[in-house]
């Protein structure tokens, strides 16, 4: 049996609209309104939706805020020290930094526990992973064995890296130390490499600075024990995370 072919898109479409004029000829402004809505109202939502979608993605490419001055996460906290916080003000004041250009990002929602077994099993650490290895993230702050485990995989920055030679010149004094589980992630030239090993250091690598009794604690109070702050292994902003130290340690 032959099949009839079909018409155009566009002469079903004149057809079509050629048949809703003669159904709402008779009808006033309001009734034609009405007749649209009642019957096109799912048309027009996704037309609406569509257009709103498509304003929202160019609104975000071209007009919004994308890098940072500086991003911190706070781990198992539930302290008030997210964006908006008194402490993001503050810090925001203390560094000048001018957040229509670039954004501040403190994220104290974050919980995750790597000192026990399966303690990283969640979206919150598979997160943190994330925005480290696409080097946003400047500082991690959580207890302090937690942060020695962390850095023990490599993720949190050997302070004898250049990057770091101005922090620990200034924190030397509370180094944390870890050991790492792969020997690549000592540093070949470490400038420090005497000092620490006279202090009975050797083969552990400096990933975080004691911050116990800083203003996170005292103030803020995101933190009732020892807690530590390490730098990230990529970040790209580490005279940030200088200035995070000097505005908490500051006395």
């Amino acid at each position: 049996m032959e099949t009839k072919n079909k018409k155009p898109l566009q002469e079903r479409l004149k057809a079509h609209f050629e048949s809703e004029k003669e159904k709402t000829a008779y009808l006033d402004l309001k009734g034609k309104i009405r007749y649209v809505l009642n019957y096109y109202w799912l048309w027009i939502l996704g037309i609406l939706g569509g257009l709103y979608l498509v304003c929202y993605i160019l609104f975000h490419a071209f007009f919004t805020v994308k890098d940072y001055w500086f991003y911190a996460i706070y781990v198992n906290t539930t302290a008030p020290a997210g964006n908006g916080s008194q402490l993001w003000e503050d810090f925001t004041d203390y560094a000048g930094f001018d957040t229509s250009r670039k954004k501040v990002e403190m994220n104290a929602a974050t919980f995750f526990d790597p000192t026990i077994k399966g303690g990283t099993n969640n979206s919150y650490y598979q997160k943190y992973v994330a925005v480290t290895e696409a080097e946003e993230l400047d500082v991690l702050v959580m207890g302090t064995e937690g942060l020695q485990e962390i850095g023990s995989s490599g993720r949190l920055l050997d302070l004898n890296s250049p990057k770091a030679a101005s922090i620990i010149s200034k924190y030397s004094d509370r180094l944390i130390y870890c050991v790492p589980n792969d020997e690549e992630y000592l540093m070949e030239e470490e400038p420090f490499t005497e000092e620490i090993r006279a202090g009975g250091t050797a083969g552990k690598v400096p990933i975080g600075i004691d911050i116990s009794d800083s203003l996170l604690v005292k103030k803020y109070h995101l933190y009732d024990g020892s807690c530590a702050l390490g730098i990230s292994a990529y970040t790209r902003r580490p005279d940030s995370a200088e200035l995070f130290l000097d505005f908490i340690l500051a006395q």
